[in-house]
């Protein structure tokens, strides 16, 4: 009976803690071109324009860069949604078959990288035309702001499943022996 319980343990804990292969994430071709919108509501109150004049020019820049960028993406979209189709059907397979991912690669940098520097463009010129009217300050956190919505484009890492983390009890008791100072010696 004993042995069946241990048995029963180890193939329990066996399938618990085993890693599993990192899920292929689903690839979006607007994302790594860079092609989003700015919610020109929302900016005037995260860089903290006041004055109406100066939203009102906000507005105006931002509704004329978001014109250019929905031109943009329209004309592109058939070769985006094209990208993408293929990227997320053949998916594993990239991992494994290096002269197919490297086709795919070659013909993600045909896609993205001329909308990507058409964009880098737009996006001069709007942050020539803001400088041009926004404080220091302002203009700093603009640039700040900017940089977020840029970075929620990335893709998130795959989660993995692995053991769930101990409490802070338990992590305190393995320091309890070492020298003084946070465990530095010297």
């Amino acid at each position: 009976m004993k042995k069946l319980l241990i048995v029963i343990v180890l193939f329990i804990s066996y399938f618990s803690f085993s890693q599993e292969a990192p899920e292929f994430p689903k690839y979006v071709a607007k994302n790594s071109a860079n092609i989003f919108y700015y919610n020109y509501t929302e900016v005037p109150k995260k860089i903290k324009v006041k004055d109406d004049i100066t939203k009102n020019k906000t507005f105006n820049s931002l509704k004329t860069y978001n014109n250019k960028i929905k031109k943009i993406s329209f004309l592109n979209t058939p070769k985006l949604q094209e990208l993408e189709l293929t990227i997320n059907s053949l998916g594993t397979q990239l991992y494994s078959n290096r002269d197919l991912a490297e086709k795919v690669r070659k013909k993600v940098e045909i896609t993205i990288v001329p909308i990507r520097d058409s964009i880098v463009v737009h996006e001069k010129t709007l942050n020539d035309d803001l400088k041009s009217f926004l404080s220091k300050k302002q203009f700093k956190k603009w640039l700040k702001y900017q940089r977020e919505q840029k970075r929620k484009l990335l893709p998130k890492p795959p989660k993995r499943q692995t053991a769930p983390p101990s409490s802070g009890m338990n992590n305190n008791r393995g320091r309890r022996g070492t020298s003084g100072m946070g465990g530095r010696r010297f």
